[in-house]
């Protein structure tokens, strides 16, 4: 059974104390970590922009490398099923020739 308890993050230079399970606190200590990283990005890369249109484009970086690496994974995910499968009609070819 998990227990909350509030976590501070800190994004764009203003601190936000969120509700959260014990157990996610430190990865979304990181999560919050990793957005500001690509907000700093951004706002070196597009200074004529303001604070909500770099996050946004922020956001968006982000998702998109979420769903690239949800993609790879369904991949593996498949490659190793096909794998397992192959390995399985061997062992079945190998008893049936004994």
């Amino acid at each position: 059974m998990s227990t909350s308890n509030h976590c501070t993050i800190q994004l764009m230079n203003k601190s936000y104390k969120i509700k959260c399970p014990v157990e996610e606190m430190d990865n979304l200590q990181l999560a919050a970590k990793k957005l500001n990283a690509a907000i700093s990005q951004k706002k070196s890369k597009f200074k004529t922009l303001d604070a909500t249109q770099i996050l946004l484009l922020a956001a968006l970086d982000l998702s998109h490398e979420l769903i690239n690496q949800e993609q790879k994974q369904l991949q593996q995910r498949e490659e190793l099923s096909e794998f397992i499968h192959s390995l399985e009609n061997r062992l079945q070819n190998a008893i049936e020739t004994t």
